[in-house]
């Protein structure tokens, strides 16, 4: 018996590159854009699924509070809301556009 071979190999073993990210439904990235404007700026980032950034987020808006005792933390806290408000909205497009 003769058998065809394709041209293709299995891709069985395929390399991710570290841009992949897993998609999200529209519902999960309106509940954490949600979470980004309403309970902690970075929070929602998280749950998205973009971990580093939204750590980073968190952070710096947790260290915006003391320090804003000294005026320089609520600028701070201000930029860290609109980083993680910007993050939500991208969050939501991305799963509008798949």
């Amino acid at each position: 018996m003769a058998t065809k071979k394709s041209g293709k190999k299995p891709s069985g073993n395929k390399k991710k590159s570290g841009n992949d990210k897993q998609q999200l439904s529209q519902g999960m990235a309106i509940a954490a854009l949600l979470l980004n404007i309403l309970v902690l700026p970075g929070l929602g980032t998280i749950i998205g699924g973009d971990t580093n950034n939204g750590v980073i987020q968190l952070v710096l808006f947790i260290v915006g509070i003391p320090l804003a005792f000294v005026i320089v933390g609520i600028p701070l806290m201000i930029a860290m809301w609109i980083w993680a408000l910007v993050s939500g909205i991208q969050m939501v497009k991305e799963a509008d556009a798949a």
